[in-house]
This record gives C-alpha cells, structure tokens and sequence, in this order.
C-alpha cells in the first residue's frame, strides 16, 4: 500500500461513506413512493440531521476531504529539489495550504452535521493551527491580513522557496519568522484525524443507538484505524 492509500483521513472518509451507503442501501424506494416521501426526508432521518440539505453537504464535504487529503499526502511524500523550478515550488505551497484549509472546513461540515457539541470550540482549534495562519498570510490574504482589525501584509524570502522546512515569511515591519512548513502539516493532520474520528463515533452512535452488537462492531473497527501505524 501506499502512503496515500494508508491515510488515516482517507480511512475516515472511507468509513463515513460505508456508513450512510449501508443506510441509502436500506431505503425501499418503492415504499418511499407509497408513503410520498421523499429520499432526502428519508436519508434525513436515517442519519439523525436536521435538514434536507444535509445530505448533499455530507457527501460533498466526504469528497472534499478525500480530493484535499491527495494533494496533502502528495505533497507530503515530494519533497523539494535542488533542481525544482521555483514557479513550481509556489504552486505547490500554494497548493497544500489551500488543501489544507478547504478541507478543514469540510471536516467542520460533517461535525455540524452529525451534532458534534462545541463546534465554535473545534473552529477555533483549526483558527489556532499555524498551517491555518500560514494559509491566510501566503496563499489568501497577504495584502490585506486581518490582524486583530488592522490590516497586515506578508511576503516570502524568494530565496528560502528552496526548502519548506526552513520557509521565511516576512511581515510588513520586515521581520522574517522561520516556519517548517511539514511541522506545520503534520499538527494540522492530528488534529484533522482527531475530528473525523468524533465526527464517525458520533455518527455510529445517531444511527445505531437502538441496535448495540451494530454500534460495538464499527466502534471497533473504528479503533482498528486509530491505531494504525
């Protein structure tokens, strides 16, 4: 297997698709005309959300994690060159910050859609991750940062575009913090992990509260994932 096939984020998604596949796989849809119901009504229920529209924000936000998740690993697992073009080296920084922030805010998608409690609490933990600063003051908003109401800027040392475990940003007082860029990812990545873990524990537990030899075979299966080195 690849690094990319044994994601723990990838085996999440994984698992949250096998979840609401069971469930629409249970949906009679000749009875759903008899009692003029609809799917998304009935898919509702059967995954404990409020809303019609939740399942289409699910199933978009699983493919968001999953599309991002390969950026991130592909970025993760190349590492830059002597010889890289340096017009490359900005895309692909480019590149995986956004990856990184599109996908946290599917993962705070599917917490709000399975109930996950404190959800402003678990924003502001992805607002508090540097990868996140980073993504607002390179690829997003480098002119016009938000800090604290005033508006900053930010730029790159070009010459440290040659190694993103020793990327220098400078602000627009001219002072350059070092940042590793990996560092940064992989704190992102626990904490990604962390929250689709709940996310899928919480989903388990809306769905198959009522049937417990159901709800303790995925528990278990989900902890399998947790472990996995």
């Amino acid at each position: 297997m690849s690094h990319i096939e044994i994601s723990k984020i990838r085996l999440y998604e994984s698992f949250l698709r096998d979840i609401i596949n069971e469930i629409v796989q249970k949906i009679d849809k000749e009875k759903l005309q008899s009692e003029e119901k609809l799917f998304l009504t009935k898919i509702k229920e059967g995954l404990c959300m409020d809303s019609n529209c939740g399942w289409k924000f699910f199933t978009s936000s699983l493919d968001i994690i999953g599309d991002s998740q390969l950026a991130i690993n592909s970025f993760l697992s190349n590492k830059i060159n002597e010889f890289e073009d340096i017009g490359n080296s900005y895309l692909k920084l480019y590149g995986v910050l956004s990856a990184a922030y599109i996908q946290q805010q599917a993962i705070l998608k599917i917490s709000d859609l399975v109930k996950i409690k404190q959800l402003t609490k678990l924003k502001d933990s992805f607002d508090n991750l540097e990868v996140t600063f980073l993504r607002h003051a390179i690829s997003a908003h480098p002119v016009n940062f938000n800090n604290n109401g005033n508006k900053a800027s930010y730029k790159i040392d070009r010459f440290s575009m040659n190694d993103y475990t020793a990327l220098h940003l400078r602000d627009d007082n001219n002072e350059a913090k070092i940042y590793n860029v990996f560092i940064s990812l992989n704190e992102y990545i626990l904490l990604a992990e962390s929250c689709l873990e709940n996310a899928c524990k919480k989903l388990i537990s809306n769905c198959y509260k009522t049937s417990i030899s159901k709800l303790n075979k995925l528990n278990y299966d989900l902890n399998s994932i947790k472990h996995l080195n």
